[in-house]
């Protein structure tokens, strides 16, 4: 099984795909290398200094972010939960909207925790109801993105 994480931070970004365990055993590991790196200063603060010429602010939303984390910040548990924070992750992350329902259940899968595979077995219902409690949109067949109310209040969750 293959996994991939990317970090972001203080001008550095990396991005590493490889197996499972090592991840689960090295990585931490890795991270804290990192830190001890680039210092101990937090993220908010550089954000706060730095130049934000847009005028918009800069909130851990804004960043790159995996569908694990996104998961885990939404404290998803259920099927419509994870693909919420799907589409919440490739709308804001990897800048993919919409997603097809292909695209939607690999990036469900990046999320072991939280995902099972009744899921994909499910996905058809699971985002029928989405789209009957209007909490995603079919833009174009077999495309989908989250609806403006609930992307609106994604974001808010995942900046809390």
């Amino acid at each position: 099984m293959s996994a991939k994480l990317r970090i972001k931070t203080k001008g550095i970004e990396i991005e590493w795909e490889g197996e499972v365990e090592f991840l689960k055993s090295e990585v931490p590991h890795l991270i804290a290398s990192i830190i001890e790196a680039i210092g101990s200063g937090s993220i908010d603060e550089e954000e706060e200094t730095g130049d934000n010429r847009s005028g918009q602010n800069n909130t851990n939303a804004s960043n790159t972010f995996t569908t694990a984390s996104a998961a885990a910040k939404l404290q998803a548990r259920s099927a419509s939960d994870l693909l919420k924070a799907v589409l919440l992750k490739l709308q804001m992350s990897d800048g993919v909207e919409p997603a097809s329902r292909a695209r939607i259940l690999d990036e469900m899968k990046l999320a072991p925790r939280i995902y099972r595979p009744s899921m994909g077995k499910n996905l058809t219902r699971i985002i029928d109801g989405l789209l009957d409690l209007g909490e995603i949109n079919e833009p174009s067949s077999g495309n989908y993105v989250l609806s403006h109310p609930t992307h609106e209040q994604l974001v808010r969750s995942l900046s809390a």
